[in-house]
């Protein structure tokens, strides 16, 4: 029996049942711990609490010493005091496009180990004989599916992620010469197509990480547009029936989601410590052509490492095939300090949609929300 003399302690949010990354994610621990004097430990929690916790380590120096965190989380960097990460420990395994992905102001806050996290429509052919293309299509056919019992799509309407594409279909975004720029007319217009799809009976919005996926999987619902971290999962249980396309034009104009990255941080200084040379060892062991390939065949991620990932695309299957094109026609997420912002008042005003089934007042919400947070930060 192995008697590890040093210890690695690693955080991560692959909570939901149709997230099954955390196989590939404890394979590799426990393969890294067998092959070095060096036992790496996993905690799993939702992303809320990672969120929460590692924004409390500055406070407490409570924190692991590694977090598989989305992107935008390197801007925590202060609140989890996160090592920078220097340019020698994996620049000769990553291109410059993926590693901007985990920058804040130029600065290397983490590394990235899956590229995508990118919506996709995902459709049962059984129900539809192609993509629909347009909303105006989707409604077309929507009083058919409806004798059927069939709601025609599905999304996650309390998750501004899942908000964004509607945003981008009117023209909006959220960040403009670096400040949060949501108080426009396209968001307006966005939470008033929303409410009405909704209200129409054309879309249902449902948890995206349970009901969301098992009403597609039932055929209660034709399509859905939701993450290409849960193909994997579909594939399984949908296998032939599982179309994938892009997301539905709005008016004749494209819904442009935004795409990002999964990558290692280092709370609390981690880089700076007694692990560093295991840290470092165990971060060039995640991006090696050997555990990248893992990510790929055996969860349908999408490699960070570059020669992975040409792998990949060079054996992919018809709808794998389609998730990294579509790749290419997404908009990176802006890292920057000021994102959370919006993300939490886009969430408020969200929220007031669905109680109060008004777009102003939800608008107003957001700009309310916004406002405050920017006048705390003394951003405006």
């Amino acid at each position: 029996m192995t008697t590890h003399k040093k210890e690695i302690v690693l955080w991560h949010e692959f909570d939901g049942p149709g997230d099954t990354s955390i196989e590939v994610l404890e394979e590799i621990c426990q393969l890294y711990s067998q092959r070095n004097n060096v036992r790496v430990v996993t905690e799993v929690m939702s992303i809320q609490e990672l969120g929460r916790r590692i924004g409390e380590v500055a406070g407490t120096d409570l924190a692991p010493h590694i977090a598989f965190v989305p992107a935008d989380m390197a801007c925590y960097y202060e609140s989890g005091k996160y090592s920078q990460v220097p340019g020698d420990f994996v620049e000769d395994l990553l291109d410059s496009d993926a590693l901007a992905t985990m920058q804040v102001n130029g600065m290397q806050y983490g590394i990235p180990t899956l590229l995508g996290n990118h919506l996709v429509l995902y459709y049962n052919k059984d129900v539809w004989d192609e993509a629909p293309q347009s909303w105006d299509a989707i409604a077309a056919l929507q009083p058919g599916l409806q004798s059927k019992g069939i709601i025609p799509i599905g999304a996650d309407l309390e998750q501004s992620y899942w908000f964004i594409p509607f945003l981008t279909a009117f023209g909006g975004w959220l960040m403009k010469d670096g400040k949060p720029d949501l108080i426009h007319e396209p968001l307006l217009q966005a939470l008033q197509f929303v409410l009405s799809q909704l209200e129409q009976g054309t879309m249902v919005s449902l948890n995206g990480s349970t009901d969301l996926l098992e009403t597609f999987i039932s055929g209660e619902v034709g399509a859905i547009i939701c993450g290409e971290w849960n193909f994997d999962y579909l594939s399984q249980h949908m296998k032939d029936k599982l179309g994938v396309g892009r997301l539905p034009r709005i008016h004749g104009q494209a819904s442009v989601p935004m795409s990002s990255s999964i990558g290692m941080i280092f709370p609390n200084g981690a880089l700076e410590g007694d692990l560093r040379e295991e840290l470092r060892s165990f971060a060039r062991f995640m991006l090696s052509v050997e555990c990248q390939l893992k990510w790929a065949d055996q969860v349908q991620r999408i490699p960070a490492n570059s020669s992975a990932r040409r792998l990949v695309t060079a054996n992919s299957t018809p709808n794998k095939a389609q998730i990294l094109a579509l790749l290419q026609e997404s908009r990176p997420m802006p890292i920057d300090t000021l994102m959370i912002h919006n993300w939490v008042a886009m969430e408020q005003g969200l929220r007031t949609l669905f109680e109060e089934k008004n777009p102003e007042a939800a608008l107003g919400q957001i700009e309310k929300t916004l406002h405050q947070a920017l006048v705390e930060v003394g951003a405006r």
